[in-house]
């Protein structure tokens, strides 16, 4: 076999413009590769080339090689991104027309647990392909002169937040680190930095998406962050971006987004020697190393939506941002990391692996059809308001994405305590813009959550209230901390 794609003429689809910026990005860097690596590219978008004359078919995006006219042509490779794999719907319908010689891109291991769930027999071939970033991030400056350019203290604390101004990217919960932060630490000075734009109309779980911009402007007052947080638009050059990044000394990203199948900002954070504080979801899992490269949190789902252990988030950054020798040790760490696994090279060595393993499998005559598949069910109960693409949607596969289930009953942590929550009549709301869970609850589930303002140890309540506690965990209205 072969071992380069040099020569190989590689039809290509869904190659054009991308609404997705990250998506784009990803793209630059397929195209990048493979003229590189010296294939030659026929644009089915564009032109119809016969089977007989392509080597590999690859869809980067949209539905056209998923249809039954590629089934018995040259190997198929299809890339998928995060919001393709959350339609298990789709993947449950087109899976089964691939064969054992296709394969199928994916940025993290929780896509590869969805596919192998939906397919327990037979799969394609699985790429595991991490993408890379530019090698501008490693050229940004040390840290506190990327502070001193900013026209920052070196002294200040600096914590940063780059991502679409989401209800589920979680910038409420990152002004709420620096609201603890600032009352815990009042003598220290400290900035925030926020790189991104709102997304009034996003559709996906639009909970309070329009009213986000409001609730974040009534918070920076509630906290009395005005002078402590200073928002940039999301399109700044990569040279900025660089250099706001470097700035930070830790770059908070408690996303509880869905499609987060990867996440460029954390590796762009850490090639640019900053630890990331993130969750413990999705592609996060993968890419960022809990205690060497930053701190992931525990993520659950629940019938009110994800949950996290933010308690653990703020211990840990009080903990760091007091220790300058271990910033530094944790900056040299994100470096190296970044370095070893996230370059431009190894991105190309690892694609056309891949490309070269499915025509290997393909010349062997290892053509057997995936076929069986077996559906992804959610959950049948949800407590957020009824949306048209709400969670209930989602919950399945979401389970896929979290690091930790509460079925059988295992505490996470050893405290418990009441999420933030209003009531309205006889409803208790919680008080989240990504998660607004709502219940009538009971007498003795209300005295619950009135004796869990503070973190409790779950085992100085007797069974039956232990019981209770449970029931709450698993509605959304008690997390652990």
């Amino acid at each position: 076999m072969s071992q380069s794609i040099k020569n190989l003429t590689i039809g290509v689809s869904g190659m054009g413009e991308q609404f997705w910026v990250s998506v784009g990005k990803t793209k630059h860097f397929y195209l990048s590769a493979l003229i590189q690596a010296g294939a030659q590219l026929v644009n089915l978008d564009q032109e119809n080339a016969p089977n007989e004359q392509l080597d590999l078919l690859l869809n980067f995006s949209g539905n056209r090689l998923w249809q039954d006219d590629y089934k018995n042509g040259p190997p198929r490779i299809m890339a998928l991104h995060g919001g393709a794999t959350l339609d298990t719907h789709f993947l449950q319908a087109h899976l089964p027309k691939l064969r054992a010689c296709d394969g199928i891109i994916v940025n993290c291991q929780s896509d590869i647990d969805v596919i192998k769930a939906i397919c327990p027999k037979l799969q394609p071939h699985i790429i595991f392909l991490p993408l890379p970033v530019s090698e501008v991030f490693w050229q940004a400056p040390e840290k506190s002169l990327a502070k001193t350019q900013l026209d920052i203290s070196p002294s200040t604390w600096v914590l940063g937040h780059v991502a679409r101004l989401l209800p589920q990217k979680n910038l409420h919960r990152f002004l709420q680190y620096i609201k603890d932060l600032k009352t815990a630490f009042p003598e220290q000075p400290i900035k925030a930095i926020v790189i991104g734009n709102y997304w009034v109309d996003y559709p996906v779980m639009p909970y309070m998406t329009e009213q986000y911009p409001d609730y974040i402007q009534s918070l920076l007052k509630l906290y009395e962050l005005e002078d402590i947080v200073t928002f940039s638009a999301g399109n700044l050059s990569e040279q900025v971006l660089a250099t706001s990044i470097a700035a930070m000394d830790v770059l908070i990203h408690p996303t509880n987004s869905l499609d987060e199948n990867f996440g460029y900002i954390a590796i762009e954070a850490m090639a640019a020697g900053t630890p990331v504080l993130g969750c413990r979801y999705g592609g996060l899992k993968d890419t960022v190393i809990d205690s060497k490269t930053g701190k992931l949190m525990p993520t659950w789902i629940t019938q009110g939506g994800i949950r996290f252990n933010y308690q653990s988030g703020l211990a840990w950054l009080s903990e760091v941002l007091n220790n300058n020798t271990q910033r530094g040790e944790l900056s040299k760490q994100c470096k190296a990391h970044a370095s070893q696994y996230y370059r431009y090279g190894h991105f190309v060595s690892r694609l056309e692996s891949g490309l070269l393993r499915c025509l290997g499998l393909h010349k062997q005559g290892i053509t057997t059809p995936i076929a069986h598949h077996v559906p992804i069910i959610n959950d049948s109960q949800c407590l957020l308001p009824h949306v048209p693409l709400g969670f209930e949607n989602y919950s399945g596969v979401a389970h896929y994405y979290v690091s930790h289930t509460l079925e059988q009953r295992t505490p996470i942590t050893s405290k418990v305590v009441a999420v933030d929550h209003i009531q309205q009549g006889q409803w208790t709301i919680v008080n989240d813009p990504c998660w607004p869970a709502e219940k009538k609850l009971s007498d003795e589930q209300l005295q619950i959550l009135d004796e869990l303002t503070t973190p409790i140890e779950l085992s100085r309540f007797n069974h039956t209230a232990q019981d209770i506690i449970w029931q709450l965990l698993n509605e959304g209205f008690v997390v652990f901390a």
